[in-house]
Formats: structure tokens, sequence, C-alpha cells
């Protein structure tokens, strides 16, 4: 496969341009995409090189069509700063947000904006090959209707829940094939480069890289849809692990004799706070007659009865749904509070779709933080809540290419040959 960057000045000229030059090339164009347009004084502090080396490089990269200039910034006293960043369509991102009941996807542009809508569609995710093709075919149709040259995609981003080995390519809870990773199956069929993620590693990828806590040093985000997922940004990285499966923080025993969970134990903190259980709840309080604004829904019709119209009802101001996301947040702030004394993060966020409850979430975690984390660990560490709205999943998703495309080729050092099998 002839990926459409290798048509660039990155790989044209490699043979042309030192090593140094080459990992300077990347690491303007990775500084550029996550950081949006900037004047040659910042990218050259950057970089840590001369204004002389700095104009050099950026000179190449705009005679191949890679940068541009993007007007002028504010003044310091002087004439104002010409800005450099990356022309919107010098390459595009398929991204794929997967959770066990529902797909979406969708395709990013270099300039960090969705090109297509949404597609949405229901695939319950287990670990039968057809399922597998049905989401192959979703994302084959997508990019033909989309019109994009597929030689301008760099690469597809698949985020979805379960035991991810990002650097094998393989999920060991769904799409689970044996010794053959899913992410090579991806890529056999697509004939694209392909990166896969756990849902809430990438969320926190999206959220750390483009959303509230950019530019944050140490941040935990809780991904809280049907389960809890967490992302760990520490010292300015993403935390993965030995094997990539750091942050099963749902998994830990928060009760003795609870509830059997997913994971083959009892009493998790998934059992007490995940999304499922919170659903579950208003099912059963519904089926007993409990006042609520979704008193409408009965034992014909109880299924109905998903998450999102938890959160919507809490909203509406309906007591049932408050009192019980109230529940759920306590038993959050007491997993929370662990995590605090751990890592003394200097920023929690609150992703997915139970965060949509807002105070009805926040107002009972913050007082589980305050009843059971030390004060002087706590007190200076702020809870917010992603800024990204529904589309936080497929920001995940992208992050995870950008993340690791530019990694990639910044190790690819000296000749064509080696580019040319990295991306075929």
């Amino acid at each position: 496969m002839e990926n459409y960057l290798i048509n660039t000045y990155l790989f044209e000229a490699l043979s042309d341009l030192e090593k140094k030059k080459y990992q300077l090339s990347i690491r303007i164009l990775k500084y550029l995409y996550f950081q949006g347009p900037k004047a040659i004084a910042d990218i050259c502090n950057y970089l840590k090189v001369s204004t002389p080396n700095g104009n050099s490089i950026l000179g190449i990269l705009m005679s191949k069509g890679l940068i541009e200039k993007k007007g002028y910034g504010l003044s310091k006293g002087g004439r104002k700063p010409e800005l450099y960043g990356l022309k919107k369509d010098v390459f595009y991102v398929v991204s794929v947000d997967m959770n066990i009941h529902q797909t979406q996807l969708s395709i990013f542009d270099s300039s960090n904006s969705r090109v297509t809508e949404i597609e949405a569609f229901a695939l319950e995710m287990d670990n039968e090959i057809h399922t597998l093709d049905k989401l192959l075919e979703r994302i084959h149709n997508h990019i033909k209707k989309s019109g994009i040259d597929k030689q301008k995609i760099v690469g597809v981003g698949v985020s979805f829940p379960g035991l991810v080995d990002s650097s094998g390519g393989f999920n060991y809870s769904y799409f689970n094939f044996g010794d053959k990773p899913v992410r090579s199956i991806l890529q056999e069929q697509l004939c694209l480069p392909v990166f896969v993620e756990n849902d809430a590693k990438a969320v926190a990828l999206a959220v750390w890289r483009f959303g509230i806590a950019q530019n944050q040093k140490d941040v935990l985000v809780l991904f809280l849809d049907w389960g809890i997922g967490l992302g760990m940004i520490l010292n300015g990285k993403l935390y993965r692990g030995n094997e990539g499966f750091a942050g099963e923080f749902s998994h830990i025993p928060m009760v003795e004799n609870g509830d059997s969970c997913i994971c083959g134990k009892n009493g998790c903190l998934q059992t007490l706070a995940a999304g499922s259980t919170l659903v579950q709840r208003a099912r059963e309080g519904i089926l007993k007659g409990k006042s609520s604004l979704m008193a409408q829904y009965s034992k014909e019709n109880i299924k109905d009865v998903d998450l999102q119209t938890v959160v919507s009802a809490a909203l509406k101001g309906d007591q049932f749904s408050i009192n019980l996301l109230s529940e759920i947040g306590e038993q959050l702030g007491k997993g929370i509070s662990i995590l605090i004394q751990l890592f003394n993060p200097g920023m929690v966020v609150l992703t997915g779709k139970m965060a949509e409850a807002g105070q009805y979430l926040t107002i009972p975690i913050q007082q589980a933080i305050n009843t059971y984390s030390m004060h002087r660990i706590s007190e200076s560490m702020k809870i917010k809540h992603s800024n990204m709205g529904k589309q936080v999943g497929l920001n995940g998703a992208l992050a995870v290419v950008m993340e690791d495309i530019f990694d990639v080729l910044g190790k690819t050092l000296s000749s064509k040959k080696l580019v040319r099998k990295l991306v075929n």
C-alpha cells in the first residue's frame, strides 16, 4: 500500500535530508497538529533550534504543500508575527468509536475537523468474525461515500472497551481470534494502517490533547458509560502499564460479598457505580412502581430504558433518577479517593454518557472525596467535565492515530525502504 505521505517531502526527500532534519520535521508537524497555528519563534523555541534552521525546515514543508500561513498572531510590542499551520487537506483519519452496543464512525482532516457526518449503528460486540465483517463493511462504505482519496488516509483509529494491548494489536475481551490480533485483520482488509486502543485510554488522550486537560501534566480521566473506564496521563504521558492494561479501575473490589461482576469477582466498583448498574436499578424501580418521569415504561418495554433515558430524566428534575445518580456518585467518589491518594492528580475529568448528568453526579462525588480522601492531597485537585460532548469517543480514536503515527514516523530514520516496510 502506497500511503499518501510517501509521496510528500517526508518520504521523497528522505535520502537528501540528514536524520536530524527529518526528525525535526516530524516534530514540527506533530507540534502544529496538536497545538494549532504557531509563530516561527514558538516553533523554534519548542524545537530548541535557531531561527534560520527553523525557517529552513518550514520552507521545505511549505514547498511540499504540508504547511501554510494562517494569518497573524498577537503583537508583543512589534509587528504581528505570522502564524504557520497544517493545511487542512494534507491527510485524513478514519475514526471508529465502539461500545458494547453501538458504534459510530467519521473522518477527520489534518486541521482536526470532522469532514463526514457521524454514522452511528447498532453492533453488539463479541468474538464472532461475522461481527467484525459488519464493521469492515461499514468502514469501507463510509470511505467510499466520503469521496476522499484513499491515498490521503494515513490511518484508522479504533477505540473499544476491553483488555486492549495497543502495541500488539489485541483486544482480549472482544474480537479475540486467538493468535491473530484484530488490528492485523483490520489492516489486511482495509489496506490502511490501523491503531487500536482501550476506549478509556483513547478518551484520556483526546481530553489531554484537544480538550480541557490540554497541557496538564497529571490527569485522571473517568469514562463513565455502561462501564467505568480510566485513562491516566502521568508525568505528561499516557500511562499504559506493563502489558497495556493499566486503568482497570472498575474491577477493584469495594465491598465483601457483593454482586457478581463480569470479571468473575464479587463486589467490584463496576457492580456499584457503572452505567449498567444505574440502568438496572432504574428498571427495577420502575417495575416496582416508583414515582418517576419514566413511569410510562412497563414490563413489555422496560429494556428501552437505557443510560440516556435515566440521565435525561434527572436533568428534567426526576427525583428518582437524581437519587440513583447520587448513590452512584457516592460510590464513584470513594473509588476516586483511592486514585487521588495514589496518584495525586491535578485534575480529574469526567466524560461519557453518565457524566452528562452534571451536578447530579459531580456533587456526590465531591462529597465522597471530601470524606474519604486526605484534604492536603485533594484540596488543589479540580474535578472537570469534558467539553467535547458526545464526540469525545471519536476524538479519542482520532487522537490514538495521531499520537502514534508521529511516533512511528519519528523512529523511521534513514531510508525509503524502511518507511515503505512500515506502512505496507
